[in-house]
């Protein structure tokens, strides 16, 4: 009975770290590789971050769209469905960069194969939460919790090495084709994962807010189309500020509207929400996107930059399971454990203030990187666990993790290429907008820290109100 147990923890490992780690192998396998499609499509190497953007686009759909869709019985159809067509489209990619059709046509299949591929593969994230969900044991779902949370890192870590060691020898779409498999193998685990299992909560279905659902996923389309027409046409053309005033007035129309969304006896727990806030929030300044595109115009090494990403994600996923596993000993330790994290990406933050006054290759570098990963990853996973601990049966608060992370990271690129467009069009040089996006990247910390700190006083004084000695004053 033991070794039936553990295989089937095994199994649901497995499941969960693929889950929420083939995703991340797709976008940083073509991050790697802008440079194979930017000579594929015949554009520049900044203009590949048009296929990032919609794939991860495409991911942020599913996501928002994942606890409406999502349940034990839909999860089996949702996972056959979702890996067929991620397999479909990396299959397409490869066969594309095989065939190599005319110019026009190979933009129009990349681009498409990327959108969906994004919005097919983003489903596997939830799934795996929601298997997690399944678990009885507070222990078991710590420790999975934290295999989900570990598994981003733990892609980006491989996903360069693969690149570089097996696409670079059987070629890009070859590789791509490899992929194509990936979602099949997480396909082979759903039926041992989801053997007929349901909830009590499942037996009745609540009806599916459309009217909210749509305004939603059409302020994520608005969104998106205004991040492409920013990186393509620039952020002070007329396409850019008209998507930018639709998206803002759609976004001030939820907020407005945003009581009449909420179906009455909801409970949507305040600790989640601020957590869920805070992770968002520090997303923003943690994609790494502009320190690398930095060092790559300071001339630093590719050898440089690579090693670089690799000790950040090492260190990412060490802190990670680290953090889960005090956070499975000692729980209490998760208030201690999140301001650690905050300032751990404080230092991490500043310390990129100083890299235009640095040279070609420095230890600052490569420290700035790791502490900044330890500190991502003891935030996500403290956060994560704690939403996953506190959801109270409420599939939006339990789904939520996947979107905040996805979410964040593409809303952090966006408005740090704002910044870092504005201040080019203010007349400053490079060196001074790179400087720029980096005091920015220290402004988002600091307002996370502030959050903490004042939920920690606000906590303190009501504890303090509430004591006898207070009572006695």
């Amino acid at each position: 009975m033991k070794q039936f147990f553990a295989i089937q923890t095994l199994i649901l490992g497995l499941f969960v770290l693929l889950g929420n780690g083939i995703r991340s192998i797709g976008t940083m396998s073509l991050s790697v590789s802008q440079g194979e499609f930017a000579s594929f499509l015949d554009i520049s190497v900044e203009k590949t971050d048009v296929l990032v953007e919609v794939l991860l686009g495409g991911a942020v759909i599913a996501l928002a769209l994942a606890p409406f869709m999502i349940s034990f019985r839909t999860a089996r159809r949702i996972a056959v469905v979702s890996a067929f067509l991620a397999a479909i489209c990396y299959a397409a990619v490869g066969i594309t960069m095989h065939v190599d059709p005319s110019l026009d046509l190979r933009e129009i299949i990349v681009i498409a194969s990327f959108a969906l591929g994004g919005f097919a593969v983003a489903f596997f994230a939830p799934l795996a939460q929601l298997s997690i969900s399944m678990l009885d044991s507070d222990r078991k779902r710590a420790i999975l919790t934290t295999v989900w949370t570990a598994a981003q890192p733990i892609a980006f870590l491989i996903a360069p090495q693969l690149v570089r060691y097996v696409a670079l020898d059987i070629g890009t779409g070859n590789y791509f084709l490899m992929l194509a498999a990936m979602p099949l193998v997480f396909l082979l685990l759903v039926p041992l994962v989801f053997d007929g299992r349901e909830r009590d909560g499942e037996a009745v279905r609540s009806p599916v807010p459309w009217k909210p659902l749509t305004v939603f996923i059409l302020a994520v389309l608005l969104f998106e189309a205004w991040t492409t027409s920013n990186s393509l046409a620039g952020i002070g053309s007329i396409l850019s500020l008209a998507l930018m005033a639709g998206f803002l007035a759609l976004g001030a129309y939820m907020l407005s509207q945003r009581r009449q969304w909420i179906p009455s006896g909801t409970a949507l727990p305040s600790t989640a929400i601020f957590l869920l806030i805070v992770l968002f929030i520090l997303e923003l300044p943690t994609t790494g996107l502009y320190e690398s595109a930095y060092l790559v115009r300071h001339l630093c090494s590719a050898e440089v930059i690579t090693n670089r990403a690799t000790f950040g994600a090492a260190s990412q996923v060490a802190a990670v399971f680290l953090t889960g596993a005090l956070l499975a000993r000692w729980p209490g330790l998760r208030g201690s454990l999140l301001g650690l994290s905050i300032l751990l990406l404080l230092a991490g933050a500043v310390a990129t203030v100083f890299y235009p006054a640095q040279g070609i290759d420095v230890p600052l570098f490569y420290m700035s990187k790791v502490i900044s990963a330890a500190g991502m990853g003891m935030v996500t996973t403290v956060i994560v666990s704690a939403v996953v601990a506190s959801n109270g049966g409420n599939k939006l608060v339990m789904l939520a993790p996947a979107f905040v992370i996805m979410f964040g990271t593409e809303v952090g690129i966006e408005v740090m290429e704002i910044v870092f467009q504005t201040v080019k069009l203010a007349g400053l040089d490079e060196t001074m907008a790179y400087q720029t996006v980096f005091f920015a990247q220290v402004a988002a910390v600091l307002v996370a820290l502030g959050l903490f700190v004042g939920r920690l006083l606000l906590g303190l004084t009501r504890r303090a109100a509430a004591s006898p000695a207070a009572v006695r004053v």
